[in-house]
């Protein structure tokens, strides 16, 4: 980045998915001072983080380039929740939609291809630059055009990006979001993503290679019968919802994306927040006036008490309605991932996780 480009304080929220940050992130939608970015490291991966540099057109091929798993998704009529750009009445069809247009334009404006034109015409016209520097330079275009001040991204399930964060964003702040482990899990069976990378796990042990990343017309010839609804060439929407996935899958999950908090040591307290999603449920304006404050809001009380009643409180608590038998090995799943997250937080912990 060039010393006169523009710079405006970057804070990215991580966490397990299913731990509350697409909450947060439409919260702070709602801050007039904020360029809250759903998705977008998401929605560019694989590939979000080439090496060497790249010219404006070269970045903006890696912001467009639609990906694949998406809009195989779309085509196929898999319903995603944070799959947001309106088909239908939008210029792309499904299985066309750009990268940054998926998840992330569309919270931020009515006309996501208006928006989607505005960042291309701008972005191909940049020199070269390291991608880390091109995303500084657009992160603070794109605050500056709209009249914001301060930049807040979050990615679902975003954790597995933060050794490469750390390394491209030096600077960075870093608010680290959790929830009890078991409650996650139950969110992550409900979810068609989460559901799709639990079966991906099982193709790719199958295959030697993840299909939705290195696509082959053959890889549904080759999978087993039952996984092949859930290739990329045929994959089946209704069977993906119904098929019966052990609960215990997602809490695995959970405790595996929980390895990468070793990553937050070292990090001084003024770059890095955990924030309970439990504690924000219970009481949202003091926890979400300590996040306003540390990603840099103007009035973040102000801001955290018109928007507290926002708060989905009925999500709290996912587990609680299993058996006590399936709450039993639901635990145990989670165990690995329950140390790991005890040992980070220490004394720092915002709220006791529930018990079943």
């Amino acid at each position: 980045m060039r010393d006169k480009d523009p710079q405006v304080p970057l804070t990215v929220v991580l966490g397990t998915g299913r731990c509350g940050s697409t909450m947060l992130s439409d919260l702070v939608n709602q801050h007039p001072g904020a360029l809250s970015l759903s998705e977008f490291f998401a929605c560019l991966d694989p590939g979000a983080f080439p090496d060497g540099t790249l010219d404006g057109t070269a970045f903006w091929k890696l912001l467009g380039t639609p990906r694949l798993k998406p809009n195989v998704l779309m085509r196929h009529g898999v319903k995603v929740p944070e799959y947001r750009y309106p088909i239908g009445t939008g210029r792309y069809a499904a299985g066309e939609v750009p990268a940054i247009s998926l998840m992330t334009l569309p919270p931020l404006t009515d006309d996501p291809d208006g928006m989607h034109d505005r960042i291309r015409a701008e972005v191909t016209g940049w020199p070269p630059a390291p991608v880390s520097h091109q995303y500084l330079r657009l992160f603070s275009w794109w605050a500056s055009s709209c009249g914001r001040d301060v930049v807040v991204e979050r990615s679902g399930a975003s954790l597995r990006f933060l050794p490469t964060l750390l390394t491209h964003f030096p600077e960075a702040r870093f608010v680290h979001m959790y929830r009890d482990g078991p409650d996650s899990a139950v969110s992550m069976s409900r979810h068609p993503l989460f559901r799709l990378g639990v079966l991906i796990g099982d193709m790719r042990a199958e295959l030697g290679v993840d299909p939705y990343r290195s696509p082959d017309p053959r890889h549904s010839e080759l999978l087993p019968e039952r996984l092949r609804p859930f290739a990329p060439g045929s994959l089946d929407a209704a069977t993906l919802t119904g098929t019966d996935i052990p609960l215990v899958r997602f809490g695995d999950m959970w405790s595996r994306a929980t390895g990468a908090l070793r990553h937050f040591a070292g990090l001084p307290p003024e770059r890095l927040l955990h924030l309970s999603y439990d504690a924000v449920v219970a009481d949202p304006v003091p926890r979400l006036t300590t996040f306003g404050r540390f990603v840099g809001l103007a009035e973040p009380e102000e801001w955290a008490a018109r928007i507290a009643g926002q708060v989905d409180r009925k999500r709290a608590g996912a587990a609680a309605r299993l058996s006590a038998g399936q709450m039993e090995r639901l635990r145990l799943a989670c165990a690995p991932g329950d140390r790991r997250l005890a040992e980070l937080l220490g004394e720092t912990a915002e709220a006791p996780r529930p018990q079943g």
